[in-house]
């Protein structure tokens, strides 16, 4: 698993959208700019023909604000064990 994750600097462009995100969806800092990365990925998976990413998620305001971007959202809180 140690190689299964990439930690990157978000482009300007994906912290643009954070903060539209934040202010329409009223998200706090971090959940906007989880959201806004998760969108841009989303849109350029779909783009490449790939899979539609999901974001899973226990954060009811950001599940809200994902769903209304279009995204799918898993919330393992949720999810029977």
């Amino acid at each position: 698993m140690r190689g299964s994750y990439q930690i990157v600097d978000p482009r300007q462009s994906v912290i643009a959208r954070a903060v539209l995100l934040a202010e329409q969806h009223a998200l706090r800092g971090y959940d906007a700019l989880q959201l806004a990365s998760a969108v841009e990925l989303y849109a350029a998976f779909v783009a490449g023909g790939l899979a539609p990413v999901t974001l899973i998620s226990s954060d009811v305001e950001l599940n809200a604000a994902a769903r209304l971007e279009g995204l799918n959202v898993i919330d393992p809180s949720t999810q029977n064990a």
